[in-house]
């Protein structure tokens, strides 16, 4: 059996390992059960070498985690030290569904979550939404959609680790099915059908035969035409948040279920070839999230009022929103200065672009191949970035310098000058420090004298 704090420990990202040990200790203060759940569970189980969703699930009130955490909005909320060694964290944005009890979660170190309470779901009549009551964690896990979605790891200090699988999960897993979980299961929850797909193109399972059957019955019968607004823009989101989006949406071309989640997109072209050039540039880029460029990439020959129709589906968030909208003139601008003599050193390109979000970034790569604009955006990521996180403070303590207000402007006069490509060895960065610093190298201790020999005497 997998040992799964060794694996929360070591493949989740630091990142979100904080958030993880942050929520998980909030709960425990609150005197709640928590758990990672779905897709997180199954990623880890499955072997995966990056863990995509981090979702949650309390035995109990999430809003008491949720004030502890900080009140929605668009500043963040309350700071925390993480005993993990990776700085301060604090939560920028919550939005919180009542009728489901689950709220979505942005982070300040650019991790998403999702936290809700566990439940089951009581379907009155197929296509409607359910019913929702309060549950316990195996009601819960019963309730969901593929048996790869039903496990469970306790985050409880006493039972940490533990897997829950009450649907024998781990060994579809193994055969690499995928299995409903009731026989209603697609007529239900239409979103199904497309969460199905999506999974099955991205981890290569294929489906169990039943499921299979059911899954055929649900498509002729065209439940997929049953989904309103929001749960079309929760899948259009969680597909473009994907490595691979151009492949799930081919996929759903070619089945003709793309009108089931806008009925635009079953007529308008489609840029694909631009979703592989978002993968490739994101992977360049740190924090930038590409789901926003890949949404402008799908929307790109829409109509503007179309776009902003499709923005408030699929983003939801005005800030968000704001931001994705305004990217194509920003972009522009940002193009033109950089091909500019504003950006003829490498110092002005550094001060243009780090005033800029990293998405504004991503997506100048992704719409501006030309080779300045290429070549400085690339050098801010990959050589400037680095510099700033090894700014030499520890190195011109160590001179005998006190941090203060002259410490911070030699530290920053000598950044830009590695920036310019003026200072590119330990040797000139030492020598610049003393300089500023107006400390004199010591003086190079005196050369041991020789030890003259005497005249070894000659034997007659």
């Amino acid at each position: 059996m997998s040992d799964y704090n060794f694996l929360i420990e070591t493949k989740l990202s630091p990142e979100q390992y904080g958030v993880l040990s942050l929520i998980s200790r909030t709960a425990y203060e609150q005197g709640l059960n928590l758990y990672l759940v779905g897709g997180a569970v199954r990623d880890l189980t499955f072997g995966q070498q990056a863990v995509r969703d981090l979702d949650f699930a309390v035995q109990g009130d999430p809003l008491k985690i949720l004030s502890r955490l900080g009140s929605g909005g668009s500043s963040p909320g309350p700071t925390f030290r993480l005993a993990t060694g990776s700085g301060e964290l604090a939560l920028v944005y919550q939005e919180f569904d009542a009728r489901t009890g689950t709220a979505e979660l942005w982070f300040t170190n650019g991790v998403r979550v999702e936290l809700g309470h566990t439940r089951e779901d009581v379907f009155s009549k197929p296509g409607q939404r359910p019913e929702m009551r309060p549950a316990t964690i195996f009601e819960d896990l019963k309730r969901r959609d593929f048996s790869v979605n039903a496990m469970a790891i306790s985050l409880h200090p006493n039972s940490r680790g533990l897997l829950l699988d009450p649907t024998n999960g781990a060994a579809d897993i193994e055969r690499r099915e995928l299995r409903v979980l009731h026989l209603r299961s697609f007529s239900e929850d239409p979103i199904r059908i497309y969460r199905f797909l999506r999974l099955a193109q991205r981890l290569d399972f294929t489906a169990e035969e039943r499921t299979k059957h059911h899954f055929d019955t649900a498509l002729q019968n065209r439940v997929w035409e049953r989904l309103d607004a929001d749960q079309q823009g929760r899948e259009l989101r969680a597909i473009l948040q994907e490595e691979n989006p151009a492949r799930i949406l081919r996929v759903l071309g070619d089945r003709k279920l793309l009108g089931g989640l806008d009925k635009k997109l079953a007529s308008t072209r489609i840029t694909y070839e631009r979703f592989p050039r978002s993968r490739t540039a994101a992977q360049a880029v740190p924090g930038a999230d590409s789901y926003l460029v890949n949404f402008l990439i799908l929307v790109e020959k829409l109509s503007k009022s179309e776009k902003q129709r499709m923005a408030k589906k699929v983003l939801g968030i005005n800030k968000v929103i704001k931001e994705t909208l305004n990217m194509e003139r920003e972009a522009k601008k940002l193009a033109r200065l950089l091909v500019s003599s504003k950006a003829a050193l490498p110092r002005q390109v550094y001060f243009l672009l780090a005033k800029e979000s990293y998405h504004l970034l991503l997506y100048l790569l992704v719409y501006y191949p030309q080779a300045k604009v290429q070549s400085r955006v690339k050098n801010y990521l990959t050589r400037y970035l680095p510099l700033r996180a090894k700014l030499p403070r520890a190195e011109l303590q160590a001179l005998g310098f006190k941090p203060g207000a002259k410490f911070d402007q030699i530290i920053e006069s000598v950044f830009l000058d590695q920036v310019d490509g003026k200072i590119k060895t330990p040797q000139q960065l030492t020598k610049a420090l003393r300089e500023r610093a107006g400390i004199k190298e010591a003086p190079a201790a005196p050369a041991p004298r020789a030890r003259r020999s005497k005249p070894s005497k000659q034997v007659a």
